[in-house]
């Protein structure tokens, strides 16, 4: 069995914060998280205003 997460990344004044990002999946997939897929909505004329990120692990 798995659980999930959610993580949520928002546009910010200087877009998108990748190191920021990066640093926090790490950390996550220390703690035994695996990416496994994004969720990437458009709004208005195309415009990404933010990021989702899909994790899971192994329960137990």
């Amino acid at each position: 069995m798995f659980e999930h997460k959610v993580l949520q990344y928002k546009l910010g004044w200087n877009g998108f914060d990748y190191p920021g990002m990066e640093k926090e999946l790490n950390e996550l997939g220390a703690q035994g998280w695996e990416t496994v897929g994004t969720i990437v909505p458009a709004v208005g004329a195309g415009q990404t205003i933010e990021i989702g990120v899909i994790l899971k692990r192994a329960r137990g």
